[in-house]
């Protein structure tokens, strides 16, 4: 990997190799709403095997890092992964965190972007979580895109529209919507979800919706294990609250729910 030549002051990414890429669909997964997108991102990487090929680093990440506890350092950054749908090739995005301003989540959602671009191929598809105040047993699946073809395909994969103004806020948002700059159609797919959980559930629904959209199987066994882990540790934090109410003391969120990866 090449060192850099001149000062950090914006995004660089790196790549480790060079994987032969023909008209790749580009799929993002950033930490957001009840974490649907992250959980997604990694299952897809998991079941296709996609192999870990290049990294963006940016000066509009958090000014820490982090000590493993092999004693090495960890920088926040985003990773790039290249697997196959079929006889299709596919760029996974995943990352840590998003940048902490609205500056640096343009810059860096247009690096990306123009990377893409480099590559040809399309479409740039995001995936987020879309709060909603209650829990729901089988979370919906909205579409919007720059393209109405891609509406129609994605409707046909399971997906609908909003019916409402539905603000996107962040990279999920920037991502496909600024895709068309770049010569791409984008879109994002906001799946229903509780929100303060780590939303395995979500994630199942907003795989379905994909892999029917790429017209193959994306396994999610993985993912009902970590649903199922999650339904049982809310149960157990709604009976420490009902207790905590009794006792006007403060419940506990079971460790389950916490998500590092």
């Amino acid at each position: 990997m090449k060192t850099l030549e001149k000062p950090f002051t914006e995004s660089v990414i790196k790549l480790k190799t060079k994987p032969k890429l023909k008209t790749p669909i580009f799929v993002t997964g950033l930490p957001g709403v009840g974490l649907v997108s992250k959980l997604t991102a990694d299952n897809l990487i998991k079941v296709t095997k996609a192999k870990h090929y290049g990294t963006l680093y940016s000066p509009h990440f958090p000014n820490q890092i982090l000590t493993l506890e092999n004693g090495r350092i960890r920088v926040f950054a985003i990773q790039l992964y290249h697997g196959k749908i079929g006889k299709r090739d596919i760029v996974i995005t995943k990352g840590d965190l998003q940048p902490m301003t609205v500056e640096g989540q343009y810059e860096v959602s247009t690096q990306l972007l123009s990377y893409f671009s480099s590559l040809g191929g399309g479409p740039v598809i995001s995936m987020a979580g879309y709060a909603v105040n209650h829990s729901i047993e089988s979370p919906g699946v909205f579409i919007a895109s720059t393209s109405k073809k891609l509406v129609q395909e994605f409707v046909a994969a399971g997906a609908k529209p909003s019916g409402r103004v539905i603000p996107i806020i962040g990279m999920a948002g920037l991502l496909p919507a600024y895709a068309k700059l770049y010569g791409f159609k984008g879109a994002c797919l906001l799946v229903e979800t509780p929100g303060p959980i780590i939303d395995a559930k979500g994630a199942i629904s907003l795989t379905g919706v994909l892999a029917k959209y790429l017209k193959t199987e994306i396994g999610t066994d993985d993912l009902s294990k970590r649903a199922k882990k999650t339904a049982k540790a809310v149960a157990e934090f709604e009976r420490q609250q009902t207790e905590a109410a009794k006792a006007n003391t403060t419940p506990v969120l079971p460790g389950q729910l916490s998500y590092i990866h």
